[in-house]
């Protein structure tokens, strides 16, 4: 992970993980860093560092754009498809909160595959291209999902091992983590999560008006 941290992934790892198998941690590691960093500054807070890093607002986005329910291994994806032009509608309305959290540019030019892999290369994972399949005259692209085998799910583990310990000091943890599909959420941990969720909601029903 040192290694190919050179090229930006453990921030990608690092949204994957939080939106996934992470997620019930999500709202305890913000308010940790907030309040660490508050303590830093004397209570005083520089609003760009608190935002770059604070994770919900981001995850709360990708969840609002179903971004995992195009990670269905096997799945052909086309343009055309419902999901798809649903997806594309979706970030079109949140194209501005897009782009102030993640610096991607939505456009309605864009098909919905391309937007879907500007915002997937977040997490660096692609939809693989398949070929143009479909009668003469009608045929299109066609895409699907290919699961990745660069370690992640090793290191999911570690991280995930490391949270539960945290939490519960002395656990015994024998179950290997084999999937990245997300996790309930631990009810109001610290009392953020649902001011945070609040807050993140009022941001993007503003992005509609």
């Amino acid at each position: 992970m040192v290694e190919k941290d050179d090229d930006g992934w453990y921030p990608q790892l690092r949204l994957h993980y939080y939106l996934t198998v992470g997620r019930q941690f999500l709202a305890s590691r913000d308010s940790k860093r907030a309040k660490a960093q508050a303590e830093a500054g004397e209570n005083a807070i520089w609003k760009p560092d608190f935002n770059k890093g604070q994770m919900l607002s981001s995850v709360l986005l990708l969840e609002e754009l179903k971004l995992l329910q195009l990670l269905k291994t096997g799945e052909q994806l086309r343009g055309s498809d419902k999901k798809m032009q649903e997806f594309k509608a979706i970030a079109l309305q949140h194209r501005y909160l897009i782009k102030n959290y993640f610096n991607v540019t939505i456009s309605e030019k864009l098909t919905p595959v391309a937007i879907a892999q500007k915002l997937l290369d977040k997490i660096d994972l692609r939809l693989t291209y398949v070929g143009r399949l479909g009668p003469r005259g009608k045929r299109e692209c066609v895409y699907k999902f290919v699961g990745t085998d660069d370690g992640r799910s090793g290191i999911f583990k570690q991280w995930l091992n490391r949270e539960l310990v945290s939490v519960t000091p002395n656990i015994d943890l024998t179950t290997p983590i084999t999937d990245t599909t997300s996790l309930p959420i631990i009810e109001d941990m610290e009392g953020q999560e649902n001011r945070t969720i609040r807050s993140s909601q009022f941001a993007i029903r503003n992005s509609q008006l």
